[in-house]
């Protein structure tokens, strides 16, 4: 394990970072509305990129190629070099089928921006979060498809990133009487 995700899961999972800097997720609860989940996630990747001494994009782009638009929730850049060091997308994960399907895209678009960025990142970080008791995503065929790579749905056809480490992380949260929901439990998986 690296040293930077030692950083990443002892920030978020032995610390109170989520507690003190967004209480809203587990004090007070929060309503599933529209994307205020996407935004509370996006918002707790960035803040934690700041926090460990990275300056943190969000909805940053990647790197034009061939018109298409890619833009990675959070990307950590060095602040020296303004290298980008880490790519992350947070997506809402139900167990479904579409779920599932929702997940995949979001890996492609992490290995896209990846190839994009030069292969720059050392790290791609794919981030789900889910509602209560869900069915666990494939992360086998995660790691299979980031160490061998990927044909997009467009038809590109992406090269495996085996110099790049990828963390699969979940949050998972539970309804409470209030109907609001709240932070229970961060888990990671280090599939490289």
């Amino acid at each position: 394990m690296s040293k930077l995700i030692d950083q990443i899961q002892n920030k978020i999972i032995q610390s109170d970072f989520i507690e003190d800097a967004f209480p809203s997720i587990k004090k007070h609860g929060v309503m599933d509305e529209d994307v205020l989940l996407h935004s509370i996630g996006c918002s707790i990747w960035n803040t934690l990129g700041h926090e460990l001494g990275y300056s943190a994009i969000v909805e940053c782009p990647a790197p034009p190629s061939a018109g298409n638009d890619i833009r990675s929730d959070s990307v950590w850049f060095e602040r020296d070099t303004n290298e980008p060091r880490v790519l992350i997308e947070f997506e809402r994960y139900d167990g479904s089928d579409y779920g599932k399907k929702k997940l995949d895209e979001k890996l492609s678009n992490l290995m896209e921006a990846a190839c994009r960025w030069d292969k720059k990142p050392e790290l791609l970080i794919l981030s789900a979060w889910s509602q209560g008791i869900v069915s666990a995503p494939d992360t086998g065929g995660f790691k299979q498809k980031v160490m061998g790579g990927i044909k997009t749905k467009r038809g590109l056809q992406i090269p495996g990133l085996s110099q790049s480490q990828f963390l699969f992380n979940r949050f998972f949260f539970e309804i409470g009487n209030d109907q609001r929901l709240r932070l229970q439990q961060v888990k990671f998986w280090e599939l490289t």
